[in-house]
């Protein structure tokens, strides 16, 4: 088994904004994010009908700012003439990508008179610096992503005293935003001891220094460096590794001593003396912490203490980091830098007749129920026999042997089954087909899967077999694969059913039952419309049987099938047919609705419930051309004298051929006038470069790049224009049709249903008209301090998160009765909260009297009767999500 490791209130106008403090705010958008809506209004007009209007769309874009933190100030003790590291951590907080300035900048406030101030890349952020090529700047980062730094500080010989030290990061994109940490570093003439931890993969133990995996063997060093004017005595050491890390007995090693350190303590003390007199006392307590005590360590030397630990072969995927404490005559000092290693992603799966345990080894106690080879391989064996168009059942067994959860696909490969064999997979029931993917799977779980091989029925009799098929599982995270083998030795039997159609001369023998390519029959229909087969089975086997029917070919999409037996009713399987008996039943085949004009084979066939023997016939159903297009629905519409409506219309083309030409007409006004307008966009609104169109070829590129047409199964939008006469009284009605012609693609074909082909629309001429509008304005401060209402707009407006957005929208009664019931409602666009600016933009409503509903999502506005030529507004203030 080869496997690879590889978140309401009403009130008056002038209470509205009181409620309203703080917003809640969903996702901060990125750069580039669009935040656009519309406003609706509804109203009463003068004949008790409610009109809904809706306003324009109004759109925003989020521009990118910057930000920035930076974490952490430190606090370190230094000799004279000595250096400190200082790490920090940079970290975007803009919504785009950015770079950094980095300076450092002693306060000079003491007579600490730093020499040098340079920054290293610490890309890893364990606080030791990754390279010697200094830094003035970080890399480009990605919205929220990390980077690391080192400061390495050098003092003057003559320095004293404690001053500090300015750290500034600054956005690169717009050179203000920044923020500071202050380090603070004291000269001291005492002891001082500064510790750097290292964790690195031991390539002798077949790992490479940069990937480490579960298993490898990790050489961990703590490296002390006296760096004080004062020895520093009783220096004491403590790791304690992390739970995935375990210590390798008889490892430690001091770098002043030749021999070995001793893992127990309980004989003496003094483990190791260098040749200064100097002692180490090394203790490995047999858990996870280990600890050394140096008698003295003079000013001005280091050394280091190296041992080995292994990665736990359960070791998940990921970082696993570690910090070593220290401290000098029982006063804790300044821990290790954070050193940490990353195990890598391992990948390997199994399949094979068991499941395979995380040495390799077979698990028996999950193994396939099918396999009749003792031995625990990658081969599942099936010996028993089974007849021409039988099925043969063999279960694997898959396992996920990598160091994160993990799904696989399967494949099967015939090696030599016999051609027209077929394969698929079903679960660990036996019956569910496996779709995608298997998983995931946990670390070291596993799962059952069956094959499931169906031969040919037409597959000559043979007593001597060995066929094999190749089972390969590949991991979805890796590609990583393993194989197994199906192989089957058994009898295939001669089969005992034969199906046929019940038509004479073209039954079809159970021998053939393809015809060479040929179907035994074939029937056309329209799309939607059902065929019905005839099917006689003869049971010619020695014993009574049943047989489940099925087709052997999936149909298209959208396709029904039905079996039906001779009393007309639904059935799965013929029943019971004695030795030598037959039965009747149909099968009744009805084309998708959209279907296109096909060919489409009907694989009909049988197989016992019992034995697994089969048949199979093939006929074929001819769908024909259909020629349907359709237009809906009637509209009715009001206008004041004057006035101009739109009435929008779906047209489908229903048939399954494309519709290239054909009519598109209006008729039935008078004294109105109209025109049919394509709505190109979809967007209910004519705009200004839409065409008027009369026939089907006005659509350009509507089946294809330059084919102009309608699609099979395609709809468009048309919006039917209407304007009225100025002279017009109140009351008068007329009617617009649109119809669709009979005749399409130039008079070589005829709609096939012309029911649909035409709609009606009724317009009539009121006293009373609402127009709606919407504008915005961008609030930057959040503090009511817009521009003039005369720089509302329309257009597209530049916004910042963090920013407000002040709407206005305008209902205006253009008809000539009053219109009653006004509303105005709109609703806080996505990334955005409806918001009062802590009452320096609470919401502005006109006129007089009229009151507002708010939310931190929406707005709706009641303003009462609003006469003609009169306008009901209102403004209100959104946040951008920060």
């Amino acid at each position: 088994m080869a496997y690879h490791s590889l978140f309401m209130r009403s009130a008056s106008a002038a209470a509205v904004g009181a409620a309203l403090g703080s917003a809640a705010f969903g996702a901060s958008p990125e750069a580039g994010a669009v935040i656009g809506n519309q406003a609706v209004a509804t109203y009463t007009n003068s004949a008790g009908d409610t009109i809904t209007v809706t306003s324009n769309t109004v759109e925003t874009i989020v521009q990118q700012v910057a930000g920035v933190t930076l974490t952490s100030d430190n606090t370190e003790t230094i000799a004279p003439g000595g250096k400190a590291f200082l790490p920090h951590i940079i970290t975007n907080e803009g919504n785009g990508a950015d770079s950094f300035l980095l300076t450092a900048v002693e306060a000079d406030s003491g007579t600490l008179d730093t020499t040098q101030l340079v920054f290293y890349p610490d890309a890893n952020m364990d606080g030791v610096a990754d390279s010697a090529t200094p830094l003035t700047s970080t890399p480009v980062l990605a919205p929220g992503e990390q980077f690391g730094v080192v400061i390495e500080a050098s003092v003057a010989s003559t320095a004293t005293g404690t001053d500090t030290i300015t750290i500034t990061a600054t956005s690169a994109l717009d050179g203000t935003e920044l923020d500071i940490n202050t380090d603070t570093l004291t000269i001291s003439n005492d002891a001082i001891v500064e510790l750097v931890k290292s964790m690195v993969a031991d390539a002798a133990s077949g790992g490479n220094p940069d990937i480490i995996d579960a298993g490898d063997t990790v050489t961990i060093t703590l490296t002390y460096s006296s760096t004080g004017l004062a020895a520093a005595n009783n220096y004491v050491v403590q790791d304690v590794l992390d739970g995935n890390l375990s210590y390798v007995p008889g490892s430690a090693r001091w770098s002043d001593a030749a021999a070995p350190l001793d893992d127990d303590n309980a004989s003496t003390l003094a483990d190791g003396t260098n040749g200064s007199g100097e002692t180490i006392a090394w203790d490995y307590d047999d858990g996870q912490t280990v600890n050394f005590n140096i008698s003295s360590v003079a000013s001005g030397r280091s050394g280091s203490v190296t041992f080995q630990a292994v990665v736990a072969s359960t070791a998940n995927a990921g970082l696993i980091t570690n910090v070593a404490s220290q401290d000098v005559d029982g006063v804790a000092f300044p821990p290790s830098n954070t050193a940490s290693i990353v195990v890598d992603n391992q990948y390997a799966i199994a399949v094979a007749d068991t499941a395979i345990n995380g040495d390799g080894s077979a698990n028996g106690t999950i193994a396939s129920a099918t396999d009749d080879d003792a031995a625990n391989n990658d081969i599942v064996t099936e010996t028993g026999d089974v007849y021409q168009g039988g099925v043969i059942r063999q279960e694997f067994v898959l396992t996920n042997l990598s160091n994160q959860a993990d799904s696989m696909t399967l494949q099967v490969a015939n090696v030599d089954f016999p051609a027209g064999t077929t394969f698929r997979f079903v679960g660990a029931d036996g019956v569910t087909p496996v779709v995608g993917s298997i998983g995931p799977l946990a670390i070291g779980g596993s799962a059952k899967v069956t094959l499931i091989a169906t031969l040919p029925t037409d597959l000559t009799p043979t007593a001597t077999t060995n066929y094999t098929a190749t089972i390969t599982t590949i991991s979805d995270s890796s590609g990583v694969s393993d194989v197994s083998t199906a192989e089957f030795s058994g009898e295939v039997l001669a089969a005992t059913v034969d199906l046929e159609n019940g038509v004479a001369g073209v039954e079809g023998d159970g021998a053939v039952p393809t015809n060479a390519g040929d179907p035994w029959i074939t029937t056309t229909t329209d799309p939607g419309q059902p065929v019905t087969f005839d099917m006689v089975v003869q049971n010619e086997g020695p014993v009574s049987d049943s047989f489940n029917l099925s087709l052997a070919q999936a149909l298209p999409d959208g396709w029904t099938v039905e079996f039906r037996a001779a009393n007309g009713s639904v059935a799965t399987n013929t029943g019971t047919i004695p030795a030598g008996g037959s039965t009747t039943f149909q099968v009744v085949v009805v084309p998708a609705d959209d279907t296109l004009p096909s060919d489409t084979l009907v694989d009909i066939a049988l197989v016992s419930s019992v034995s697994g023997q089969g048949d199979r016939i093939v006929n074929q159903v001819t769908v024909n051309e259909i020629y349907d297009v359709k237009i809906i629905d009637d509209q009715s519409a009001q206008a004041a004298p004057g006035g101009i409506v739109e009435m929008t219309h779906t047209v489908t083309n229903e048939g399954n051929t494309a519709i290239t030409e054909g009519a598109i007409l209006e008729s039935g006004l008078s004294n109105f006038s109209g025109a049919i307008f394509w709505d190109v966009n979809g967007n209910g609104v004519i705009d200004a470069a839409e065409p008027v169109i009369d026939n089907f070829d006005d659509l350009t590129d509507g089946i294809a790049p330059g084919v102009n047409g309608l699609a099979s199964g395609d709809s468009i939008s048309l919006i039917y224009r209407v304007q009225t006469p100025s002279t017009a009284t109140p009351g008068v009605t007329e009617i617009g049709s649109l119809s669709l012609g009979a005749a399409l693609n130039g008079g070589t074909a005829t709609d096939a249903d012309t029911t649909d082909n035409a709609v009606e629309d009724r317009i009539t001429i009121i006293s009373g008209d609402m127009t709606l509008n919407k504008y915005q304005t961008i609030d930057a401060d959040c503090d009511g301090a817009t521009t003039p209402d005369s720089a509302f707009t329309k257009t597209r407006q530049p916004v910042e998160p963090g920013q407000c957005i002040r709407y206005m929208i305008e209902a205006e009664n253009t008809g000539s009765s009053p219109a009653t019931n006004v509303v105005i409602s709109d609703a806080a666009p996505a990334y955005t909260a409806v918001t009062n600016c802590g009452g320096l933009c609470d919401e502005d409503l006109f006129p007089a009297g009229s009151t507002a509903t708010v939310t931190s999502t929406s707005v709706s506005s009641d303003h009462g009767s609003i006469l003609p030529g009169g306008v009901a507004r209102l403004e209100f203030t959104v946040q951008v999500s920060n």
